[in-house]
């Protein structure tokens, strides 16, 4: 759910550029000089709600090495947290477990608020199995089962002025058992995605180079990790609700050229982690909320065939 919902409004990769764009208002003159222009760019900070946070240094930076030059490409890493809650239900169902398991309750997750395309995988090879299990152990989620579920998502796409930034994602979903009461949660653990862009060639160029898709090699490593949470909470007079814990970590290489308009790597990382913890914000209530309107329909069908 988070995650591709970290994915429609802010195809991760956007939102790194958000925090570029924000620190450097000459990108927009520069970019308007050479395609003969006058457009400039308006992104907005949004702060960061209830448990919301941000936390540049849970990525590790590269190590420094004596043999790198001046013309190495610098690591921005960003992170951005969210702990989120719907509104209380009744006391829970006694059979809560099986509306976890129907598949449509994780689709509907997944599809978020902007109506992501979701398509289950259902030809699972070897090697995404071995990429979902080294994703697993990144993230600290549950070891894989054979039981577990993999969906392709397909966003909506995320426009900015003069371009728009499509993303799929595969993402790995399992349902595990938690607590003494032993009330289900999903995980949702990002497994790969692919972005790219259309629009305005000066800004296709930029973010080519930001994801280093102007290269011709593959990339060797996932840049952008994410585990989400969606649980049963107890309450203390015997309601439920339910809550999703969504966490984002992206990694992205800036080429030197692209530094220099960049006044702060802190202050870029920063601000790319309070834009990440905004994106959260923005659709889990809403993914929260329909999720909370199907389980009552599910509850109610069940209370009147008993």
């Amino acid at each position: 759910m988070a995650v591709t919902m970290i994915m429609d409004r802010h195809c991760w990769i956007i939102l790194a550029l958000c925090c570029v764009f924000q620190q450097c208002v000459g990108f927009s003159c520069l970019a308007a000089k050479q395609i003969g222009g006058s457009t400039r760019w308006h992104l907005s900070r949004k702060r960061s709600f209830l448990l919301a946070k941000s936390n540049s240094n849970l990525i590790s930076n590269d190590e420094e090495d004596p043999r790198n030059t001046k013309d190495a490409a610098t690591t921005l890493n960003l992170y951005g947290e969210a702990t989120i809650h719907s509104e209380a239900v009744p006391p829970p169902h006694d059979k809560i477990h099986e509306f976890f398991a129907l598949p449509e309750s994780a689709s509907l997750l997944l599809r978020g608020s902007n109506n992501n395309e979701i398509v289950e995988i259902t030809n699972v090879d070897e090697e995404l199995r071995e990429a979902y299990q080294e994703q697993c152990k990144k993230v600290n989620a549950s070891a894989p089962t054979p039981n577990d579920l993999f969906y392709g998502v397909r966003t909506s796409g995320v426009r900015f002025p003069g371009l728009q930034i499509m993303s799929l994602a595969t993402i790995g979903t399992k349902i595990i058992r938690e607590g003494h009461a032993g009330f289900p949660a999903y995980e949702f653990v990002l497994i790969r995605d692919e972005t790219y862009a259309t629009g305005n060639k000066v800004f296709v160029w930029f973010f080519n180079k930001v994801t280093g898709k102007d290269k011709d090699s593959k990339r060797e490593d996932q840049t952008t990790l994410s585990l989400n949470r969606i649980r049963v909470l107890p309450m203390e007079d015997g309601s439920i609700a339910f809550e999703c814990n969504a966490n984002l970590s992206v990694s992205i290489k800036i080429p030197p050229v692209l530094m220099k308009i960049i006044s702060s790597k802190e202050k870029a990382e920063k601000t790319g982690g309070e834009s990440l913890c905004a994106t959260l914000k923005g659709d889990i209530p809403s993914a929260l909320s329909g999720f909370r309107q199907e389980y009552m329909k599910w509850r109610k069908g069940n209370e009147e065939e008993a």
